[in-house]
């Protein structure tokens, strides 16, 4: 019945200000309370939050290393220096080094780029790149999305007797690079207001300094579509500036006149009256990715840059077919890790799943993690072996640090990154097995034993005194929804079952028809299909849900999608 290790969980906040916040907005209980929940505690911050404002981005000038950085450029291109963007091969990455070099170029730089191979080179600079940078004259090489924590690829450059500067936004080391410049908000020192912007948020913020400098300060606006597009797809809180690039952006995607763009939008059959972030996250992001992944991601920077509508086309359709093939091979890997997990792992007595194949794919280990951790709801590490040497992708649940627990192994390791939620590491062969027992066993001492559970966070409840409709025409104002503003939920209890079947290939979804005592209700609950096993009409069942319009042939209808459920006190 449903999942014993999921907790619901109300917000648990301060409500003091939720009638002066429905009394100056002009809004309901609902809506001041999922405001709240949100950390919107005041009127003011309440109404910049609702009506983002690109006239309330903080001044680039603020972030520290932006003056030096802008006159180094400014020098470059006045001197006819050679210019190397070089940066990641994901969607931040890719974007961030196709705005920079655009209007770099625009402004008449000479400017190249380079974007690491994923499965040769790996993630951020290395010495061979740099080498083979300078080789072609390059005098000053600027990363996005990277470089923070490159100390001995910076010092090479430095020997080499180029300039390097670093604009990133991951999180720093004890030490930093000795570059010429560094832009990262979470450097130390750095008293910009906000610390959470994508990598492509630190460009458009350095294009928004370069625009002043050169007298056209409106420029960087040009940039809303791709700088939304990543901050989307890197998964960054969307709140603060974020928010205020992925509400304006969205719009500047419908209007888009990036070519590349309007193609790959196109490939995906997406209406764009109806865009939002999930298109982005969905289907636009992992075609995206899918280069970088199965191939050299390289490539795609020309999407973003060319006037060409066939080429554009020519490069959205191999990028498709790109996505395609990366979901036949993880699907492959799945249903392969799924069988080792049957076979090989006693779920009872092991607190991590890690799995190592030399077949498996390294482009795609960090999907089948994220599918392994959703499906078990414990931490999983999923190796890609060549050559005696594994390069493997984890990822966490709430309240366990993945990152910490991989230190305490670190003797084991090559090499290892990443943060509390997700994590790289690359490892000998022959060490695999003992560091699997030692992580563990470190992750039994972590835990002290607690049970893993998956938590669904409540923001209030629903009864049948509630208009539906009314209370989706109040949340859609609080998109779009992301990392730090998700999608409100709420309980809705002791709901009739009054019709319920499996739809979807293999039966996979549930959908029931509700009742409250007043109402019929349709609800819809994806992933959810075993449910018909454990549900019978006439029983009640308590829901966690979220409130949706379902559009069909011309007609809306309200629809509830279930995130989880219960059978209510009275059925057990």
């Amino acid at each position: 019945m449903g999942d014993d290790l999921k907790k619901w969980i109300p917000f648990k906040k301060i409500y003091l200000s939720k009638n002066t916040l429905k009394k100056e907005l002009n809004i309901s209980e609902t809506m001041a309370r999922l405001l709240i929940n949100r950390d919107i505690v005041n009127v003011e911050d309440a109404k910049k939050f609702l009506s983002p404002d690109i006239k309330d981005l903080h001044n680039p000038y603020e972030m520290s290393g932006m003056s030096k950085t802008v006159e180094r450029i400014e020098d470059a291109i006045k001197n006819k220096q050679k210019i190397c963007i070089y940066g990641d091969y994901d969607v931040d990455g890719i974007t961030s080094v196709a705005m920079l070099y655009s209007y770099i170029k625009e402004l008449g730089g000479n400017v190249t780029y380079y974007i690491p191979n994923r499965a040769d080179e790996g993630y951020g600079l290395n010495i061979e790149a740099i080498d083979k940078i300078l080789s072609q004259n390059v005098e000053l090489i600027i990363t996005v999305d990277c470089g923070i924590r490159s100390i001995e690829e910076v010092e090479a450059v430095n020997i080499a007797g180029a300039d390097i500067i670093i604009t990133d936004h991951h999180q720093c080391g004890e030490s930093l690079p000795d570059a010429y410049a560094i832009i990262n908000p979470n450097q130390a020192g750095c008293n910009y207001p906000f610390k959470y912007l994508a990598g492509a948020g630190v460009v458009f913020k350095l294009i928004a300094a370069l625009s002043n400098r050169f007298d056209c300060d409106d420029s960087a606006y040009k940039f809303l579509d791709l700088a939304a597009l990543a901050t989307v797809a890197d998964v960054v809180p969307l709140i603060g500036e974020n928010r205020i690039i992925v509400k304006n952006g969205l719009e500047a995607i419908k209007h888009t006149t990036n070519t590349g763009l309007n193609a790959l939008i196109k490939i995906c059959n997406i209406n764009l009256h109806d865009l939002d972030v999930y298109h982005i996250g969905f289907n636009i992001a992992p075609r995206i990715n899918a280069a970088g992944r199965l191939k050299d991601a390289g490539f795609v920077v020309e999407l973003f840059t060319t006037d060409d509508p066939k080429r554009a086309s020519e490069i959205a359709e191999e990028l498709n077919e790109l996505n395609v093939s990366r979901q036949s091979i993880e699907s492959a890997i799945f249903e392969s890790a799924l069988d080792r997990i049957k076979k090989e792992i006693d779920l009872k007595r092991e607190r991590i799943i890690v799995l190592e194949n030399n077949s498996w794919h390294v482009g795609v280990i960090g999907i089948i993690a994220s599918k392994i951790t959703e499906r078990f709801n414990v931490p999983s590490i999923i190796i890609s072996l060549e050559d005696k040497i594994g390069k493997g992708s984890a990822r966490s649940i709430a309240g366990l640090n993945i990152f910490e627990a991989i230190s305490k192994c670190e003797e084991m390791l090559i090499r290892f990154g990443g943060h509390e939620m997700a994590a790289g590491l690359t490892i000998e062969e022959d060490y695999i097995g003992k560091f699997r027992e030692k992580i563990n066993d470190t992750i039994i001492e972590l835990q002290k034993d607690k049970a893993f559970y998956r938590e669904i966070f409540v923001d209030y409840k629903l009864d049948k005194n509630d208009d539906l409709r009314k209370i989706y025409n109040e949340v859609v104002k609080l998109e779009p929804f992301g990392e730090g503003n998700p999608k409100p939920v709420f309980v809705y209890r002791s709901l009739w079952v009054k019709d319920l079947r499996t739809v979807g290939k293999d039966g996979k979804h549930l959908h029931i028809k509700l009742f409250n005592e007043k109402e019929y209700i349709n609800a819809i609950g994806f992933n959810l299909g075993y449910a018909i096993n454990y549900i019978e009409v006439n029983q009640k069942i308590d829901i966690i849900c979220s409130v949706e319009v379902n559009s069909w042939n011309g007609n809306d209808t309200m629809q509830l999608h279930i995130k989880d459920f219960k059978l209510s006190k009275s059925q057990r």
